[in-house]
This record gives C-alpha cells, sequence and structure tokens, in this order.
C-alpha cells in the first residue's frame, strides 16, 4: 500500500474522544533481559487515527539504525491511554523470520505530547522460559527529517514525503519556515455515513455546499492520494473511484486544505452506484477529516 505524506503542523486535544494521538512518534524502550538492559533500542511509532481506532507503523533499531525492524500496528484509544499491538513484520534487516512482535499500553502526559509504559512480547513462543517485557518512552516528533522510520517507508516506496506550501497567513501564524508533519494522519477521520454496495466501483462528485467562498481539499482512498487540492464550485468534479481487490471496503476522507473565505470547510459528496445515489454534506477543518466508507456487499 502506497501513502502520501506532506508538511503541516501536527495538532493535539485534550479530551479522551476529542484528541488525537496520530501523527509520528520517537523514543525508546528497555526491555527485562540482558540484552535489552545494554542495548540502546530506539523506537517510533507512525499512527493513524479513525476515532479511537489506531493503526500504521512501527520502527525499532539497535545503534546506528543498521539492524531494524518495521512492523505494522492496531491499537485503540481510551481516556488518557492507548494500546498499540504489532501485528505484521514489513521490513527488517538483516532479513529474518524473528517476529518478535509488542503490545505496549502508553500513557498520555497531560499536554498530550509524551506517552510512557510498559510493553510486553505479544507472541511467547512455547519455547521461551520467560516472556519479553519493559519500558517505553516516547515523544511527539514535529520534524519527520529526523525519522528513521520514514525513510525505510520512503525508500521502500512506501510512503512520499512532500513539501508542502503554506498560505501567507499559515506563515504568518507558526514560526516555523519548514514545518513538518503527516498530511493525513495529522488529523482524525468522522465517518458520516456507511454504503453498502453491489459493484466494484462507484462515480463520485464533489461540490461546494453553498456560497462558492473557495474551499479546497484533497481526496484519500485508504489512506492513498486520489485527487490532490481540488477547488470545491457549483460545476462539480466527477471520479470513477474503484475497490481494491485486496479489500472488500475503503474509506473516503475530505481532508481539508483551507477553510475558504467562509469557515470551515464544507461540500457535498455525490456517490453513485448503479441506480442508486447517496447525497453527503460534509465539513473538514484543521481538527478533523470528514470521511464516508463504502463496503462491498
Amino acid at each position: 500500500m502506497r501513502f502520501l505524506f506532506t508538511i503541516s503542523l501536527l495538532l493535539c486535544f485534550v479530551s479522551a474522544y476529542t484528541q488525537t494521538v496520530a501523527g509520528l512518534w520517537r523514543g525508546r524502550f528497555t526491555g527485562n533481559n540482558a540484552f535489552l538492559l545494554t542495548e540502546n533500542y530506539k523506537y517510533e511509532l507512525l499512527i493513524f487515527q479513525e476515532g479511537d481506532k489506531l493503526s500504521g507503523f512501527s520502527y525499532s533499531t539497535l545503534l546506528d539504525g543498521n539492524f531494524y525492524a518495521v512492523c505494522e500496528i492496531t491499537g485503540t484509544l481510551f481516556d488518557g491511554y492507548m494500546v498499540i499491538t504489532e501485528t505484521k513484520t514489513l521490513y527488517e534487516n538483516p532479513p529474518g523470520d524473528n517476529n518478535n512482535f509488542q503490545t505496549h499500553i502508553l500513557f498520555l502526559n497531560a499536554d498530550n505530547k509524551e506517552a510512557t509504559g510498559d510493553w510486553k512480547q505479544a507472541n511467547k513462543r512455547i519455547t521461551q522460559l520467560l516472556q519479553q517485557e519493559g519500558k517505553t518512552f516516547l515523544k511527539r516528533e514535529d520534524d519527520p527529517t529526523k525519522s528513521g522510520l520514514l525513510k525505510i517507508l520512503e525508500k521502500k516506496n512506501a510512503v512520499v514525503i512532500a513539501p508542502s506550501t503554506p498560505t501567507p497567513q499559515q506563515e504568518q501564524n507558526i514560526q516555523q519556515t519548514n514545518t513538518d508533519s503527516v498530511k493525513l494522519a495529522t488529523r482524525p477521520i468522522n465517518i458520516l455515513q456507511t454504503i453498502s454496495i453491489s459493484t466494484d466501483s462507484v462515480l463520485i462528485e464533489l461540490y461546494d455546499d453553498g456560497l462558492i467562498d473557495d474551499d479546497s481539499v484533497s481526496v484519500f482512498s485508504n489512506n492513498q492520494m486520489l485527487l490532490s487540492k481540488i477547488a470545491l464550485s457549483d460545476k462539480g468534479l466527477k471520479q470513477t473511484v474503484v475497490l481494491p481487490a485486496s479489500s472488500d471496503e475503503l474509506i473516503l476522507s475530505l481532508f481539508a486544505e483551507n477553510q475558504g473565505t467562509i469557515p470551515p470547510n464544507t461540500g457535498v459528496l455525490v456517490i453513485r452506484t448503479g441506480d442508486k445515489r447517496y447525497e453527503i454534506r460534509f465539513t473538514s477543518d484543521a481538527t478533523q477529516s470528514a470521511a464516508v466508507r463504502i463496503k462491498r456487499q
């Protein structure tokens, strides 16, 4: 699966279900065996968030990064903490079949910028005497250029790191001239509707909702860029979307590139499948992205 990333600000919130843990986290972990106690293991998480459901990637490396493992992760956000579990090894060096997955219980601090807790081995082998476990220490990272995980994902053609072009107002509001973060992962998605279809594709149409005020959105299909920075108007933009053969559903996310001259960013998404037509009014802003789940019957 190929993901598109660009430059933006990482956002954080306070309450349990309005907060976001989406984005990049960097730090380290320790362990209970002699090897883990003496070696310096670095650890990173790249988290995507849908409500309280989490997904993404983990990265663990020893010393200079020549030895590493990248895994898929799933997780859940609770009130004040999150649980993250590694489920599949994607890349590792040197190649092997170690598959020593970890489950991390991470407690968030008051400003939601640090996460600390415990981890345990998620798949203890019968031949093991002791289950591996230890402590985890992570901080939010605003600069992806410091991330070993993103470098590997980009090298493997799993992500694309792209610079943004901030508006004059954004440049005035932020102090950094090269503000970095992961685009779609910076905002939780809000599923507005689930649509069941009996075909392999749908036709989508995008319109501005009401007064034309220069709203612009990017459309993602399962975290992959589909349409980039589309200006919403009364004319409508049409695009056919094909469900992936490897999955029975996809999520269309509408990422607000701006809020137009009259905030927030509002629009109308029309989905046509067969003789059925669905009209969905959406609102996206700097705190969340509207989304629709499309499922194959």
